[in-house]
């Protein structure tokens, strides 16, 4: 995704992104101010990506959570990206896989072979 100015622009972004993916059942707005938002992409009834940006603070996180943990996500805070590996989720991966900074389509993609590994699509 491009710069944004504001959460209704990125959240904008976010919902025809998600309109592109099959797997994704329902796009809920959870909270939304003039520089953040977050947002939740259903996927069924125990999982769910959870996306939150500060735009002002270059502050982004994408988490797939299933049965309320977190499996996998990438965060980026002030332009350096970090990952949580699947599997190990609670680590922070600045290699230079995990350092590599993911638009969302990218995100989703990854989230897609998760889901499918673990038999979830």
């Amino acid at each position: 995704m491009s710069y944004h100015v504001t959460a209704a622009d990125f959240e904008r972004d976010v919902r025809e992104v998600a309109a592109q993916w099959a797997f994704i059942q329902s796009l809920v707005t959870v909270d939304r101010a003039d520089y953040a938002v977050k947002l939740r992409l259903h996927v069924d009834a125990e999982c769910f990506i959870q996306i939150y940006a500060n735009v002002q603070k270059e502050l982004f996180s994408f988490t797939l959570v299933l049965n309320r943990a977190r499996i996998y996500g990438r965060d980026c805070e002030g332009g350096i990206w970090h990952r949580h590996p699947h599997h190990t989720p609670d680590i922070h991966d600045f290699s230079a896989e995990g350092n590599q900074a993911v638009t969302l389509s990218h995100f989703l993609a990854e989230v897609q072979q998760i889901l499918q590994a673990e038999g979830i699509l």
